[in-house]
């Protein structure tokens, strides 16, 4: 489907003049619109004093859920409007998919400027020249079948995001059909990492750039999309980065949490290139952990679990949105 004209500046601003989590604003004209998807944006209270370039996060939500809801789950407005970063949120519509998954796994969908990743690409670039965005700090996070699609998005379109999260999602071309895909998420493909980073490759050839570092979280016990998922996305982007399979640090106890592993793993030039936290007993939830304090937040339910750190909060501080943090190098 293809939409109509951009709307003008000061019409979006309108839109997303935005004071807390409940005041997200669809934009419905974002430009061609190939997925069939639809655009929200949360933008932070500082925006109003119309000063400076900010970040821009881009979520994808999980199976089920709607820009709202994983809004809600995961704490990311909040954590805007403390930030000043804006949100950028995408979301499903049942005619696409009847469980609101993305289609990670159809190929239409996978492709550069083609289906789901084609309209989320646009997505990015009408906030890029609408919004006072700055395009050296846009990030990307999605959980499940998100997470699975920002593997696509960071093979399509990697000069398009600095950074990227990936929860319980899984690798570039993990399958390549429904019934494939209902097969491959308790079973993961066993390839070597040259054979996934292969896949990446493929996309464009003779690429030497960099591609955006990556963050996974994934639990041991994730009953819907196997751990494996995540050991793969490792696997393959420490193989699109040029970097070994071992790593540089290793915490056991990531914050003092004995269930929490957080690994990391360097390009040959000493940048990082994906850090993968391993989650002891934690099923297929977001992790959170709702407090009054200044790195609590999210909220429990059936899909997230209070793990004793919020998530958004250190995926935050990895892409260094946070005041003492520096920014990654980039190549």
């Amino acid at each position: 489907m293809w939409r109509g004209a951009f709307l003008t500046v000061s019409c979006l601003l309108a839109m997303v003049s935005v004071h807390a989590q409940s005041d997200m604003r669809e934009v419905k004209d974002f430009g061609p619109d190939p997925g069939n998807l639809r655009m929200f944006v949360h933008a932070p209270r500082q925006a109003l004093d119309g000063n400076g370039k900010r970040p821009l996060i881009v979520v994808l939500h999980g199976c089920t859920q709607k820009a709202r809801r994983i809004a809600r789950l995961s704490g990311w407005n909040e954590l805007a409007d403390r930030l000043d970063c804006y949100i950028l949120y995408a979301q499903q519509r049942p005619i696409n998919n009847s469980l609101r998954c993305f289609d990670w796994f159809r190929e239409d969908d996978i492709r550069p400027g083609e289906g789901e990743t084609g309209s989320i690409t646009n997505m990015v670039r009408y906030a890029l020249a609408e919004l006072p965005v700055d395009p050296d700090s846009v990030f990307l996070y999605g959980v499940s079948s998100g997470g699975a699609l920002c593997s696509a998005l960071m093979a399509c379109e990697p000069d398009l995001f600095k950074g990227v999260a990936i929860f319980a999602g899984g690798p570039y071309r993990a399958a390549d059909n429904t019934l494939n895909a209902r097969m491959v998420i308790r079973d993961p493909k066993e390839l070597t990492p040259s054979q996934w980073g292969d896949l990446v490759r493929a996309v464009h050839p003779g690429r030497t750039a960099p591609y955006p570092h990556l963050i996974v979280m994934h639990g041991t016990e994730d009953g819907v999309v196997n751990i494996g998922h995540g050991m793969a996305l490792v696997a393959q982007w420490t193989n699109v980065a040029g970097a070994d399979t071992v790593p540089e640090t290793v915490d056991r106890a990531f914050q003092g949490l004995s269930a929490v592993r957080r690994t990391r793993y360097d390009d040959p030039d000493g940048h990082t290139a994906v850090i993968f936290y391993r989650i002891e007993g934690l099923g297929h939830q977001l992790p959170v952990h709702p407090g009054d304090g200044p790195q609590d937040g999210g909220r429990t339910s059936w899909v997230s679990r209070d793990v004793g750190f919020h998530s958004t909060y250190v995926v935050a501080q990895e892409f260094g949105l946070l005041p003492g943090t520096v920014r990654r190098a980039v190549r």
